[in-house]
């Protein structure tokens, strides 16, 4: 499940809109060691000791991460626009007028019924393949919006390896600075293991790479396929080429012979011509 939609989402105040799925937050926690929020159910190594802040990269422990009960509260009264039909009302209200009015919901992109709101922005979030979304690699200068579907080629584009390129530097920058920080004494209470965080951090880059990688497997295989196609149809000609040859030869001889008879017929005709003359 993912955050809440609603039409005036956009001009919300930014608190109120979950940094994961981009959605108005739903059961939001906030993280103890930045500040931020998110949904509950956006929240990333659910079953791991540490998490990390999405917004910010900041890790801490799950342990200080919370369900905000008063933050929950106080969006109970945020004024919500449906984004299906002009209702509008409180967001308390919002989710029982969604299963009232709107049980039953098309993507407008490929076509797929849902029987619910939550799992129609569930589909819009994350599964529907004609919809257009955001590169991964945004925050490193790779703003091109693409269709979900086409993501394996736009990971072969120069702009997106640059932003890739990017990210990789920054990474060792800060992976070169935290170890600096980590060889100088701190007296410190705080349990964390900056060997996991780096881990989880590379992951994700290794993940973004690992999707270029099979689309380039995917091409080489194309390409190896279309490649003994032409060699199969290379040594089919190379075998009815002697034929070719023959049949050539004997096109040209039988040619040969029709301007032979051409030549007589023309003598034949020229010499009939002279005696009607003569007549």
């Amino acid at each position: 499940m993912v955050g809440i939609d609603g039409r005036n989402k956009n001009v919300l105040d930014s608190k109120y809109i979950c940094p994961v799925c981009a959605l108005i937050l739903r059961d939001p926690v906030q993280f103890i060691a930045c500040g931020h929020r998110q949904c509950q159910t956006c929240l990333p190594n659910k079953h791991q000791r540490e998490t990390t802040c999405l917004q910010c990269q900041t890790k801490m422990l799950r342990t200080e991460v919370f369900l905000d009960r008063g933050f929950q509260n106080e969006m109970k009264t945020l004024l919500i626009v449906c984004s299906w039909c002009q209702w509008d009302g409180i967001l308390y209200n919002y989710q029982k007028h969604l299963d009232e009015s709107h049980p039953n919901l098309t993507c407008e992109y490929c076509g797929e019924q849902f029987s619910s709101t939550n799992k129609f922005n569930e589909h819009k979030v994350s599964t529907c393949q004609k919809i257009s979304v955001e590169c991964l690699m945004k925050d490193f200068g790779c703003n091109e919006r693409i269709i979900r579907a086409n993501m394996k080629e736009h990971y072969m584009t120069e702009q997106h390896q640059k932003s890739v390129s990017k990210c990789i530097r920054q990474f060792l920058s800060h992976d070169s600075d935290r170890r600096i920080d980590t060889d100088c004494p701190q007296t410190t209470t705080e349990s964390y293991n900056p060997d996991t965080s780096q881990f989880e951090a590379l992951h994700g880059i290794l993940n973004i790479f690992a999707g270029g990688i099979k689309a380039l497997g995917n091409d080489g295989q194309r390409l190896n396929n279309q490649s003994l196609q032409a060699q199969v149809t290379l040594q089919t000609l190379e075998e009815k080429l002697p034929g070719l040859k023959l049949s050539m030869e004997e096109s040209n001889g039988f040619l040969q012979g029709v301007n032979c008879n051409l030549d007589i017929l023309k003598q034949d005709f020229t010499s009939l011509q002279e005696k009607v003359n003569d007549l």
